[in-house]
């Protein structure tokens, strides 16, 4: 007997999976799930089985989801809970409590790969029931960032203090390889960068819906009168926030905004710069001219 995967039925199914302690069956001619027993079993004509999945299955899910993370923090608690040895689901539960973010991140993931395992099960029985296949990828139904943190004009006034606390938070990341002075080296650099042309700094702040600052991109005209030429002169983001798409969403925000104002040249210069960002500068348009990166947005 045939039967449709309707939405409901497929988040029904993919619920049924992480169940181990009961058996559910797919009533093909209500389109519901039932509990196997009491006289109702697979037969593959009204009663379907669904597809396999155990705690093995559950356990590649995590590992997944976790060596794709690029949130250093969480990674490393979460690996921890992953070879932990003993109650590593529940472990893995309480790490993601301590990162809310992650945790909803985790939920979204885990849904998607669940309806497309769901998907592809319904697809073999269709071609058993000599029928196409239908598209079996999930639609992308949201915004996780977006959901999550709202992104504004940098305030002088209302966003200064919490911009030069990310820019401690940084140094002291940088320089705690490092002797004391340094560390203040680092930081004496970084601050006069910060503070050049101040009072003429631009940018975006990503706060989240508590109004914490999760991070923020700054640039000033650089010489200080130029109308063409800028200096970034902060891209910093909340350490417990890395690796969610902050940063790269501040960046292709600056330069939208920067084209836009018809600026041509921007300047990062004198700086730690991640690998990670370095990729995103090169699909940028940026070049590197010993530690100077440059770009010209006349030319991307």
């Amino acid at each position: 007997m045939v039967f449709e995967l309707t939405d409901a039925l497929g988040e029904s199914i993919s619920k049924a999976l992480e169940n181990q302690d009961k058996r559910f069956l797919v009533d093909a001619q209500n389109s519901v799930l039932v509990e196997e027993g009491g006289g109702v079993c697979p037969d593959e004509g009204r009663y379907y089985e669904l597809p396999p999945w155990d705690s093995a299955d559950g356990f590649s899910l995590m590992e997944e989801f976790v060596n794709g993370l690029h949130s250093p923090l969480a990674y490393t608690d979460l690996q921890e809970a992953l070879h932990s040895g003993k109650g590593v689901f529940r472990g893995f539960k309480d790490v993601l409590k301590r990162y809310p973010l992650i945790e909803r991140r985790w939920h979204f993931f885990k849904s998607r790969a669940l309806l497309n395992y769901v998907n592809g099960w319904y697809n073999s029985l269709r071609e058993s029931w000599g029928l196409e296949k239908l598209d079996s990828e999930p639609e992308e139904t949201e915004n996780l960032l977006l959901d999550d943190f709202t992104f504004c004009e940098y305030d002088f006034s209302k966003d200064r203090q919490s911009a030069q606390e990310l820019l401690k938070q940084a140094v002291q990341e940088i320089g705690s390889d490092f002797s004391d002075d340094v560390s203040q080296a680092i930081g004496d650099l970084w601050l006069g960068q910060f503070e050049y042309n101040a009072q003429a700094q631009k940018g975006f702040v990503c706060k989240t819906f508590g109004e914490e600052t999760a991070g923020c991109v700054l640039w000033s005209p650089c010489p200080k009168d130029s109308s063409s030429t800028v200096l970034i002169s902060g891209l910093f983001v909340e350490k417990k926030c890395r690796g969610l798409g902050i940063a790269r969403e501040l960046f292709e925000k600056a330069l939208d905004s920067l084209k836009a104002s018809g600026a041509q040249w921007v300047i990062i210069a004198n700086t730690f710069i991640p690998d990670l960002m370095q990729g995103m500068l090169n699909r940028s348009g940026f070049k590197k001219i010993g530690s100077t990166w440059i770009a010209d947005l006349l030319g991307v």
